[in-house]
């Protein structure tokens, strides 16, 4: 459709996107000297009767909610070749897609989003309206006075709830789509919306969509830290099994809103994930596991004496861990968590991969993230400290690397010590950054780790 000067009083400006039956323009509204978006059926739909109702049953659905969570229509009419078309409030942040195509959002963040979402599902379904359409993109963010406002959008396969028990056409988009959805069919309900809230929460943890149902793995897996009541409540929403899922969405809104007004919610990404540019996606590798010398294994008695070798990111990196924390990699039984990209790679090695993030959780391990290049101090890879008890500031040195290490002999709310380091090789255009935690205060452990672990040249 090549772009018209007006749509009534509404002066085009430019083309904002198209779907399946309509087309969205960007206009002005002189009179009020405010901008506006205009949805236009699609010329190809013009006759389509069954579509042209449907258009105008977005409309009247969202004029008669007339809800602060949803778009709202300030008007409608009519071309001159009879397509309908009704202006909406212009989102001029664009949509929770924009968003999520940056990988995982904090936590906070993602909560605060999935709240408001929710909260628009919960007035369609109060005013007896299934969305059957619900994903990122049609989910649009809009400046206001008091901060940025989340509208439910795009109605265009929303169903009356009476109506769902019927006969009822395929409807929604894959992978934000319940089963029950996938096919022609009738006996739908509020719980297909669940699934789609569910689907959506998913991806703003864990920075991509949910794979096909079943799901199997949980956000947790691919983003450590994930509270494990949203861990649950992701996995029930998304259950194959309607019957498991939350009642509604005020149900699923209600648990979404507890979680985050829990006093000792995590609201930070890791460090992994926050610096987006390194970890792109997380990924299971091979780990080949040897003991490494007996000159490196210092006190065997003590749970941190015998030291093991991680091999990892091609066997380029060669990670020493204490023996006892890796266990359960032992005789092929479980893989280190790992993340890698094309610029950096990442392993988890720890006596509870599930629970490294837990901030009550007694967990012993070291993460060990290899960035390519020097020059990176710790104050440019930590938002924060890791720990908020008093620290312990000191160079390192060896024939391998030179860097700082910061050590926390207790972490007020936390069992055990945490230590941090930067190191740079000395013998390639690398860097390696570690995180140590163990259950009690030994200021050698790190210093063994690094003076054992080495890059291959």
């Amino acid at each position: 459709m090549a772009q018209p000067d007006t749509f009534g009083r509404y002066r085009v400006i430019r083309h904002l996107g198209s779907g399946s039956f309509a087309t969205v323009w960007l206009a002005h509204d002189d009179r009020l000297d405010t901008p506006v978006a205009v949805k236009v059926l699609a010329e190809n739909w013009a006759h389509q009767l069954d579509v042209h109702h449907r258009f105008m049953e977005e409309a009247r659905i969202l004029r008669q909610a007339d809800s602060a969570w949803l778009i709202r229509v300030h008007d409608i009419g009519t071309l001159a070749d009879e397509r309908p078309y009704f202006v909406m409030p212009y989102a001029d942040q664009g949509s929770v897609a924009d968003l999520a195509a940056k990988g995982p959002l904090p936590l906070d963040e993602a909560l605060r989003l999935l709240t408001e979402i929710g909260q628009g599902v919960t007035v369609l379904h109060g005013h007896g309206t299934i969305h059957r359409d619900i994903k990122p993109s049609n989910v649009l963010l809009q400046s206001s006075p008091v901060g940025q406002r989340v509208l439910v959008a795009d109605l265009g396969f929303a169903k009356a709830i009476d109506g769902a028990s019927g006969f009822t056409a395929a409807a929604g988009t894959p992978g934000y789509m319940s089963p029950e959805q996938r096919g022609p069919g009738g006996d739908l309900d509020v719980r297909a919306d669940v699934y789609s809230l569910g689907a959506v929460a998913y991806e703003l943890i864990t920075g991509r969509r949910p794979p096909q149902p079943p799901v199997r793995v949980p956000p947790r897996r691919l983003r450590p830290g994930v509270p494990r009541a949203l861990d649950d409540l992701i996995m029930s929403a998304l259950a194959e099994d309607r019957t498991a899922r939350p009642s509604d969405a005020k149900a699923f809104t209600d648990r979404i809103r507890a979680i985050r007004m829990a006093p000792d919610l995590r609201s930070e990404l890791p460090w992994w994930v926050r610096h987006r540019s390194l970890w792109r996606r997380a990924a299971a590798a091979f780990c080949s596991l040897v003991v490494l010398m007996a000159a490196t294994t210092g006190a065997a008695a003590s749970t941190t004496g015998v030291l093991t070798e991680v091999r990892y990111a091609g066997d380029e990196l060669h990670l020493a861990v204490p023996q006892a924390w890796a266990r359960q990699f032992h005789n092929g039984r479980a893989v280190p968590s790992a993340v890698e990209s094309d610029t950096a790679s990442g392993v988890l090695v720890a006596t509870d991969l599930e629970a490294w993030d837990e901030p009550r959780a007694a967990v012993a391990g070291v993460f060990a993230a290899l960035l390519p290049g020097r020059g990176y101090d710790l104050d440019s890879v930590l938002s924060g400290a890791p720990c908020r008890g008093p620290v312990e500031r000191r160079a390192f040195e060896d024939p391998e690397w030179s860097g700082q290490i910061r050590q926390w002999p207790s972490c007020p709310g936390r069992p055990g010590a945490v230590a941090v380091a930067s190191l740079a090789s000395k013998h390639r255009e690398a860097t390696l950054y570690l995180e140590v935690r163990q259950p009690g205060s030994q200021p050698d452990v790190i210093d063994r780790i690094v003076s054992a672990t080495r890059l291959a040249r």
